[in-house]
């Protein structure tokens, strides 16, 4: 069945967020004027947990109308929001409640005059930390670990790692700044969503980020059949049912948010929706 559908970057045709109270809500539903169905993915990140809802047209449905073709300047922004996704996904994945946040700094000597000086810096510092771990009888770190250059040119590195060693071996290690700072990670009611958002939002400047091998990936799951599309509609009609019913759908998850947004081109629809495990909450 997958097949039969056209594959499309559907976040980007749905740029038009949709107020609960829109009056218009129920004529738009009616003009849908393109034969379809709706998917349903989900995104398990670590205790985060995502849904998305959206119209997915056969090839022949998509006769009489174009999926709508962004700009250069929106589709940079497009892959930059997408990477950022993946990244705080990743990050949730892989790291927890009491794990490392390291900020790297340099002294004004020791800056770097390239991105690829700055990694080849990291690539040092990690090595060196290896080594450290080796002689301890732990295997290599893992970590991922963003660069950043400001519009001034300074440079420093955010470091989310595992907590197997010790604090002060891990900011003894570092020796081109003084400035440096090496936390426990705290998580919030969403986890360590909010630190992965902090890192990997818009930048002043440049960011670029790299990670360790053998990282989890998050979960991904495609149902065509998991909402019905009576519901989704109802959804759409009364947003303050979404919670209810996310949460009647998938057990042992707590609602944290929601959108809809509405594409004018095909007059169709997206729901995006973010949950957490309900014992994060407790």
């Amino acid at each position: 069945m997958n097949n039969k559908y056209i594959q499309y970057d559907y976040e980007s045709t749905f740029n038009s967020k949709l107020d609960a109270d829109d009056k218009r809500i129920e004529k738009l539903l009616s003009d849908g004027r393109i034969k379809g169905i709706y998917a349903t993915k989900t995104i398990k990140a670590g205790k985060s947990f995502e849904v998305e809802i959206y119209p997915e047209f056969t090839k022949k449905s998509q006769q009489g109308f174009k999926l709508k073709k962004i700009n250069k300047t929106a589709q940079k922004n497009l892959n930059d929001k997408n990477a950022r996704k993946r990244l705080e996904r990743l990050i949730n994945t892989n790291f927890k409640n009491g794990d490392y946040w390291v900020t790297l700094t340099y002294t004004n000597e020791n800056l770097p005059t390239s991105l690829e000086a700055a990694q080849k810096d990291m690539k040092n510092y990690i090595e060196r930390i290896n080594y450290r771990r080796k002689k301890k009888g732990l295997n290599n770190a893992k970590y991922i670990y963003v660069t950043e250059f400001s519009e001034k040119g300074r440079c420093h590195h955010h470091l989310i790692m595992d907590c197997d060693l010790d604090m002060k071996i891990i900011e003894s290690v570092w020796k081109k700044g003084r400035r440096n700072n090496v936390r426990r990670i705290a998580e919030d009611e969403q986890g360590i969503t909010g630190l992965a958002y902090y890192l990997t939002k818009d930048p002043q400047g440049r960011k670029r980020w790299k990670s360790s091998q053998g990282l989890k990936r998050p979960i991904e799951r495609k149902s065509y059949s998991v909402i019905s599309k009576r519901k989704i509609q109802n959804m759409i009609k009364n947003q303050d049912s979404i919670e209810f019913e996310l949460e009647k759908i998938y057990k042992g998850k707590k609602f944290m948010s929601a959108e809809v947004k509405y594409n004018k081109y095909n007059c169709k629809f997206y729901i995006y929706a973010r949950m957490i495990n309900a014992k994060n909450r407790e």
